[in-house]
């Protein structure tokens, strides 16, 4: 159900409470505001209200078993909300809040369980954000706010990002400028024997561990069972596109990025890379040549962590502007703001990466119907081709059916026709296509439209992967390879011409780039 959203333009500082006393009447009396924190906007409801709560997940799509955390304005405000305050918190109280931690507590009767998703902690921390603050104050409540995003989607640093994912699903949005940090605050358990980063976030390990000590941080995989912590069980931070993560050093990844953004641009793919201030310039060329097909995004200097930190999620949405099926990043040192940064780029790519090893490989699997004449064809003359074309690179080949009869051989019009190439197929026999075959695979060349619709339809995971063979020729090749399976030896060797033709303007397209 749409509603009027109201939008509410404020000073940043906070200075102008006549506007804020109505977006808080909204707040207590169980409605939703989303507004501007140090970290990102938030979308904030009642947090002593169930009913309010659920709102939350619902404007949001959010799973009802991923944990709120709730904001207040004041450190007193947390002793009704928690069942006793250690001190250790309260030492990082006074500390850090207002600021980007939150920590976690035994959960008081007060908070509904709708809250915590059923947990019996709660997760609380105090913004520095005096828009924020003054909002909270006004509503004389504590209040639940996750990220005012969709879920899933990257997390919002401005009103625009904000507005463009709630309007109509909210009551209020409140602009109160860009967020500074950039990305969300650092969750911390303290109630174990050393304290427990379970989301990296604006406040870095470093600054925690010259505070308490010993400080452990959880790993980036996704929890499994009911999560502690809000960030922790789901694929977050996530554009439309594909991401991938280049690691390695900032040479490495940048000639990594080079070739897979060469490779999924000839696929006819739109990529965006988001990159370091060092290594942009690295990409200019390729930018130049395919300017409606590949942007850059410079996120900043690899030692400028807050700087790359604040443009993140940003960029993850941009991606979306742009039609980019494809983002590839490039790794930011692991300190400081790093850790978060990192976090963020590992749960957008889902543990996808691209490693400096690929720079020098490529897979490619060829698909027909029944694996007995045209994918085995292909699959020959395109090793004899990349021999000559592109021997820097080592070639990977295989080929498979979508309809394959296990076992057969190639057709004996098949074979003659390679043999009057020089090329031998009779070892080869035929084999169904599956999903590994598509994992393994950079690129997955069919010879018609027919069998890419096929294979994306079964395996829409990898569907930026495929590519008819006509498409990956550039248009040397004009359309589906047909079939000659039953037809006369002059047919197979009008299909051999056609997949050599093809075959060899992809070679050529991909040799233009390495």
């Amino acid at each position: 159900m749409r509603v009027k959203t109201r939008i509410v333009k404020v000073d940043p500082l906070g200075r102008e409470e006549s506007l804020l006393i109505p977006c808080a009447e909204v707040l207590r009396r169980g409605g939703l505001v989303a507004f501007p924190t140090e970290t990102v906007y938030g979308l904030g409801a009642n947090a002593l209200m169930s009913e309010a709560v659920s709102r939350i997940f619902q404007a949001k799509g959010r799973p009802q078993d991923n944990p709120l955390i709730v904001h207040v304005s004041r450190p007193e405000s947390v002793a009704p909300l928690v069942r006793d305050i250690p001190q250790g918190a309260v030492r990082l109280m006074e500390a850090f809040w207002p600021g980007p931690l939150t920590l976690l507590f035994a959960k008081s009767d007060l908070v509904p369980d709708v809250v915590t998703a059923g947990l019996h902690t709660v997760a609380i921390r105090m913004p520095d954000h005096p828009v924020a603050q003054r909002l909270i104050d006004l509503a004389g409540v504590p209040v639940a706010a996750p990220s005012a995003n969709l879920s899933g989607k990257p997390s919002p640093t401005t009103f625009e990002a904000t507005l463009a994912d709630l309007e109509g699903r909210v009551d209020v949005i409140v602009d109160g400028g860009p967020a500074d940090i950039g990305v969300e605050s650092t969750v911390l358990d303290i109630s174990g024997p050393v304290p427990r980063i379970l989301r990296p976030g604006g406040l870095s390990p470093e600054e925690l561990r010259k505070f308490l000590g010993e400080v452990e941080v959880a790993a980036d995989t996704p929890h499994q069972g009911p999560p502690p912590s809000p960030g922790m069980k789901y694929r977050h931070y996530a554009p439309r596109g594909h991401v991938y993560l280049a690691v390695g050093s900032p040479k490495e990844q940048a000639e990594s990025i080079g070739f897979h953004a060469a490779r999924h641009v000839i696929l006819g793919e739109k990529v965006l890379i988001l990159a370091s201030s060092e290594n942009a310039p690295e990409y200019a060329p390729l930018a130049g040549r395919w300017p409606d097909r590949l942007s850059v995004l410079d996120l900043g200097p690899r030692d400028d962590l807050p700087r790359v930190a604040s443009r993140l999620f940003a960029g993850l949405r941009y991606a979306d502007e742009t039609g980019a099926g494809v983002i590839l990043a490039e790794s930011f040192p692991e300190h400081g703001l790093g850790h978060a940064i990192q976090n963020r780029l590992r749960k957008a790519s889902g543990g996808r990466t691209l490693r400096p090893a690929e720079r020098a490989e490529m897979n490619i699997l060829l698909v027909c119907t029944g694996n007995t004449c045209r994918s085995p064809m292909a699959e020959a003359l395109l090793r004899a081709i990349w021999q000559v074309e592109c021997s820097e690179i080592h070639l990977n080949a295989w080929s498979r059916g979508t309809s394959a009869s296990d076992g057969m051989p190639a057709t004996p019009e098949a074979l003659k026709a390679m043999a009057a190439r020089g090329l031998d197929l009779s070892g080869h026999r035929a084999t169904t296509v599956s999903e590994e075959d598509l994992s393994q695979a950079d690129v997955v060349i069919t010879m018609t439209e027919g069998h890419k619709d096929s294979l994306t339809r079964r395996y829409p995971a990898h569907a930026g992967k495929v590519v008819t063979l006509a498409a990956a020729s550039g248009g040397a090749l004009p359309g589906d390879v047909s079939d000659p399976f039953g037809h006369s030896q002059d047919a197979y060797d009008r299909t051999a011409q056609d997949l050599d033709t093809g075959l060899r303007a992809f070679c050529e397209r991909i040799k233009r780039v390495i």
